[in-house]
């Protein structure tokens, strides 16, 4: 008869641990969830930034052949006005571009890599 409760005591204790392990799976799983989210996020925001980029540089040609060809060339050569007025909006559109691939490459990545150390710490004792 004692064995028999011994058989009860041990299964008692895979089921309180397969309980343990599934609650930390649960809350490994929601924190990967956010993790993710959030990396999606960032990649969203570096695309709506390169996109925004492409938009500039579609917009600096109408401005290299209307404002600073009309405006600059009040004061310089028609050419030279044309090029500062361009080249400027190329520095602009530049700007955008390294910050929205800087956004892109910081979350490019999109492994939940707190769970994974989280869980590889937990099974690793």
């Amino acid at each position: 008869m004692a064995a028999g409760f011994g058989k009860y005591v041990v299964n008692a204790l895979v089921a309180a641990t397969a309980g343990r392990v599934t609650g930390i799976l649960r809350g490994e799983l929601e924190d990967a969830k956010v993790e993710m989210q959030t990396k999606a996020k960032g990649l969203g925001i570096g695309a709506a930034l390169v996109a925004v980029a492409t938009t500039f540089l579609f917009f600096a040609i109408a401005v290299f052949l209307t404002a600073a060809v009309l405006g600059l060339a009040q004061v310089w050569p028609a050419w030279l006005a044309a090029l500062v007025v361009g080249g400027t909006l190329l520095v602009i559109a530049g700007i955008f571009i390294a910050i929205g691939a800087a956004k892109i490459n910081k979350n490019k990545d999109l492994r939940p890599e707190r769970a994974i150390a989280h869980l590889t710490k937990f099974f690793a004792r």
